[in-house]
């Protein structure tokens, strides 16, 4: 079997693509598309992967557009050109959404779709979101186009198939951590962290955020965070782990866009999420987020507050640490639940096995 897994502007160190590229490998070969470096003392240890690193804003051109279209064009070419059974995109071709896809099912080649986000609602910023409409009509012509659907959470899957009124196979592959930190003999610091890569707003009513920081040192790992008393560098995955795991809790209580009931935003289940359980460590998560809250719900493994409103009671945070050794208890008993292992692996094969049999 070989296979074709489009990045797009993922980078070689994305987790989740890479991920599929891994368990991919195991059956054939992986032509895999990234955008920018390589370490390639790492790419040199899979021969079965053949790597090409395609930047969109390297593409020659002044304006992004024309970039985007050549970058366009380049996926084209390999989607027209390689030798493989199945492709594997990881989003959402700009500027030729609709003609990649075809391509593929023109060659007569299987084509999965791993939708990181609900598309439609991601894909433009606020500003634009008038035209969201029109990419949902694109998105319900793509998932026409595909043979199965991968996404992060049974919320968002729903709400795509639901809205485009289309069926297709699915899977839902959260963004489980890589690995985990035992909390045994584990000294938690009077810390909280904000994890993440992103510059999304932190939304916290700020009674609440100042009794929060009355008892615990605020920090952010990875990312630009205003309301942080320390900012920390971004670091590699072990380390970012081990740090987590330091600390008493992690925070989310992130906001992409003015409305707080933003699709991406309570359908989620992010990084930061699984890593900061599997590391040892609950979760303080606002009770818009649907997705995370059922998980936190079934594991008791974290707080859920309304972090946007002025709290009854601020000391709720430091009321909880009475109940901590019993989180302790419950990240350790669900532990399999955060973490990618062989069984997760084995089903994701199984479900592709399935799509290139159907």
């Amino acid at each position: 079997m070989k296979t074709l897994v489009v990045g797009y502007n993922h980078s070689w160190k994305d987790k989740r693509v890479m991920r599929t590229v891994e368990t991919f490998s195991k059956l054939g070969h992986v032509y895999y598309q990234f955008s920018g470096g390589i370490d390639l003392s790492a790419a040199q240890r899979n021969s079965d992967v053949q790597n090409f690193s395609l930047c969109r804003d390297e593409m020659p051109g002044t304006s992004k557009v024309i970039k985007r279209i050549r970058f366009d064009h380049e996926i084209l070419k390999m989607v027209e050109e390689l030798d493989y059974d199945l492709a594997y995109f990881h989003s959402f071709p700009a500027s030729q959404p609709v003609k990649i896809f075809r391509e593929v099912k023109k060659r007569g080649k299987k084509l999965l779709y791993d939708l990181h986000e609900i598309m439609p609602e991601q894909f433009l910023p606020e500003r634009l979101s008038f035209l969201n409409p029109l990419l949902w009509k694109v998105l319900k012509t793509q998932l026409s186009l595909v043979d199965g659907v991968i996404g992060v959470s049974e919320e968002a899957l729903r709400m795509m198939f639901e809205k485009t009124g289309t069926e297709k196979p699915m899977l839902c592959l959260p963004n489980y951590a890589t690995s985990g930190v035992s909390p045994e003999n584990c000294v938690k610091n009077a810390e909280i962290a904000v994890v993440g890569g992103t510059h999304r707003k932190i939304s916290i009513d700020s009674r609440l955020l100042n009794e929060i920081k009355r008892n615990f040192k605020l920090i952010s790992i990875g990312t630009t965070c205003n309301i942080a008393d320390e900012e920390l560098p971004f670091m590699d995955y072990e380390l970012m782990m081990e740090r987590i795991s330091k600390v008493k809790f992690t925070l989310l209580a992130f906001q992409s866009r003015r409305d707080p009931q933003y699709a991406n935003d309570i359908y989620s289940l992010p990084n930061k999420f699984y890593d900061s359980l599997a590391a040892g460590t609950p979760v303080i998560i606002d009770k818009r987020f649907v997705s995370m809250k059922e998980i936190v719900e079934e594991t008791q493994t974290g707080i859920i507050l309304d972090l946007l409103e002025e709290p009854k009671d601020p000391s709720l945070i430091l009321n909880a640490l009475d109940s901590y050794g019993c989180f302790l208890d419950n990240l350790r008993a669900n532990y399999d639940r955060f973490v990618w292992d062989n069984s997760k692996e084995s089903a994701f094969v199984d479900f592709i096995t399935a799509i290139l049999d159907s």
